[in-house]
């Protein structure tokens, strides 16, 4: 379920006698929990038997059909509440004995954003609430992190009850690549036997070629014995 949280915004403005109240308070839910929505009487007056109403503000809501919770005598609902409130309002009877107003609201959907306006009508007070949406909280990719984990468990009980099947397989790639690096080096040395061999015959070809061009032939130039 997508998880996103509703800022209950609620501007109480209250009337008793000639003195106005307000106070601010914020109010932060998941959506699909409860918002309960707080007034409290200063000083504390028993609501048990007065009427209180709730109503929707904005929107296409005439003023019959914005309901949202109704009590009077005792009695709940003397007036419908609107369809996308009904069996979702609650109102705690046993803190109106004690001088405070807890209706909440669950469980919470995004359309409750607006705003409200409850009434109490014998002790004529009037305090308003907004319902505005919060930014949606941001929660780690789990899965992200839960599957590397578990395919790296699998892979170690693979190698554990595997071993007797796996350790031969790995001798073995090891083995080909021990064999391979030895056959590149035999063939390396061959190959450099072979130069030192060249070069050492032509050396020794090089050698006897100049050897041969130092001995230079006698030639006779008076031509035999002196006869006379």
């Amino acid at each position: 379920m997508k998880v996103a949280l509703i800022t209950l915004l609620i501007v109480l403005s209250s009337v008793i006698a000639a003195e106005k109240h307000e106070a601010t308070q914020p109010i932060e839910a998941q959506e699909g929990g409860k918002a309960p929505l707080q007034y409290r009487t200063n000083p504390p007056t028993n609501l048990e038997n007065d009427t209180l109403t709730c109503k929707r503000l904005d929107g296409n809501f005439s003023d019959l059909n914005s309901y949202i919770y109704s009590r009077r005598l005792g009695q709940e609902h003397p007036q419908p509440p609107m369809e996308q409130y009904r069996n979702r309002t609650r109102l705690v009877l046993e803190d109106l004995r004690k001088g405070i107003v807890t209706l909440e609201i669950f469980p919470v959907h995004s359309s409750d954003s607006g705003r409200y306006k409850c009434f109490i009508r014998k002790q004529n007070i009037t305090f308003n609430f907004t319902i505005v949406d919060a930014e949606p909280t941001k929660h780690p990719n789990v899965w992200g992190i839960v599957i590397p984990i578990v395919l790296g468990l699998g892979l170690v009980l693979v190698v554990i009850f595997r071993w007797n099947v796996i350790k031969p397989w790995l001798s073995n790639i090891v083995r080909r690549r021990r064999d391979k690096e030895e056959s590149s080096e035999k063939e390396t040395l061959k190959t450099q036997e072979a130069e030192r061999d060249e070069q050492a015959l032509q050396w020794s070809s090089q050698k006897r070629g100049a050897g041969g061009r130092q001995r230079i032939p006698s030639v006779g130039t008076g031509g035999g014995s002196d006869d006379r």
